[in-house]
This record gives C-alpha cells, sequence and structure tokens, in this order.
C-alpha cells in the first residue's frame, strides 16, 4: 500500500526546500491548488501521470515521493555475481592510470 500521507510530506518538504508555494506547484502540473494541497495532506490520490508531473515540478524522482512504500531490496549476490563484480572493478582499476602513492609530485616553479 501507498503511504500518501508520507508522500505529500515529502513533497511539501520539496516544495518549502525550492521556495515555491502550493499554487506554482499547481500551476506547473496543471491542476488546481487545493487538489495539490490536498495530496500533501493525503487526503486526494494522484493520478500516475500527474505524480510524474508532480516528481517532475520538484526536480525528484518518483522513488523519492514513494520512499516510505517501497520495499527495500534485500536480496545477496550469488558467488558468480560477486566474481564478475570483482572481475568488472579489476579491469577498470587497470584502465586508471594510478600513481605510485611513494613517488612525490613534482613541484612546479
Amino acid at each position: 500500500m501507498v503511504d500518501y500521507q508520507s508522500m505529500g510530506r515529502r513533497m511539501k518538504m520539496k516544495r518549502r526546500s525550492k521556495h515555491l508555494s502550493q499554487q506554482e506547484v499547481a500551476s506547473m502540473v496543471d491542476i488546481s491548488s487545493s487538489f495539490y494541497g490536498n495530496i500533501e495532506r493525503g487526503m486526494r490520490i494522484p493520478s500516475i501521470d500527474t505524480l510524474v508531473q508532480i516528481a517532475n515540478a520538484l526536480d525528484v524522482g518518483t522513488d523519492y515521493l514513494l520512499f516510505d512504500s517501497l520495499k527495500a531490496a534485500s536480496r545477496q549476490h550469488t558467488p558468480q555475481e560477486m566474481r564478475l563484480l570483482a572481475r568488472y572493478l579489476r579491469a577498470q582499476m587497470a584502465e586508471l592510470a594510478v600513481d605510485d602513492p611513494e613517488e612525490e609530485p613534482e613541484e612546479e616553479d
């Protein structure tokens, strides 16, 4: 289930951090300010399209707004995934030109 009150609190917090009024966000999303205010209070449920528009207006992802409603992934990686990750990281490190930490940097005159 979606925690609409928590979502509304996040919207309000982000809106205030951007120094926007409810009316300004509502205008950006093309909804009434009373509807937007009710969404912030968790009294009304926005459509998916409206939720995406609100997220865009506030410069956040929908996952930020829905955070308390999302189930956290707690899956462990398989040994094969760990080997692939290790191989990838070794290849990435080999591509980096890492200076010898014992070598002192040259001073410019």
